[in-house]
């Protein structure tokens, strides 16, 4: 039941990276009142209109709650940010038993894992593996299966102040847990 808890807790982490993000601002990279549109999950903070989602309460939603967004919402999301949403698997999934199984894959991942690059690199894994939960370690002899657990959900790749104005508003219009690497 705790491990049931823990990646419930855990899994709705959404994460964006900075790559290549430039300080100017030219005007078309911002997000404006055309790009919100009807899409008001992206309003900025004071236009966002929540009257009609389930109450927000102090604690952020996850996936299975009934204000986590829908695969609709998702899209809807995605289509805002030119593309931009990950839905990725946890990098070591590939040296676990199932459908992403590579053992070529693994043995590079086992090897490169030791490296700070790969950990900047990848936009799922952070330097650590404590707030991932240990629940999908790169290992040529995996104990166990792999899981989701603390990795993110949904990872932001931005490019442009706009799409990072785009996540940070939906993350706190549909009061999501948002984590910046």
């Amino acid at each position: 039941m705790s491990t049931n808890l823990l990646h419930l807790f855990l899994v709705s982490v959404f994460t964006f990276k900075l790559w290549g993000l430039t300080t100017a601002a030219p005007f078309d990279t911002v997000l404006t009142e055309a790009d919100i549109g009807s899409f008001s999950d992206i309003a900025f903070a004071g236009s966002y209109d929540n009257s009609s989602d389930p109450q927000i309460s102090g604690c952020k939603s996850f996936p299975g709650d009934n204000d986590w967004p829908t695969e609709t919402t998702w899209t809807q999301f995605n289509n805002s940010i030119d593309g931009g949403l990950l839905k990725p698997i946890p990098p070591a999934a590939v040296c676990y038993d199932g459908p992403y199984y590579d053992a070529t894959k693994c043995s590079t991942l086992v090897r490169s894992a030791s490296s700070t690059h790969f950990y900047l690199d990848h936009p799922l894994a952070v330097l650590t593996e404590w707030p991932q939960g240990s629940t999908c370690v790169a290992s040529l002899n995996p104990v166990g299966n792999c899981t989701q657990g603390g990795f993110p959900t949904y990872v932001v790749n931005v490019s442009t102040i706009k799409q990072v104005q785009a996540a940070v508003n939906f993350a706190r219009n549909r009061n999501i847990r948002l984590v910046i690497k």
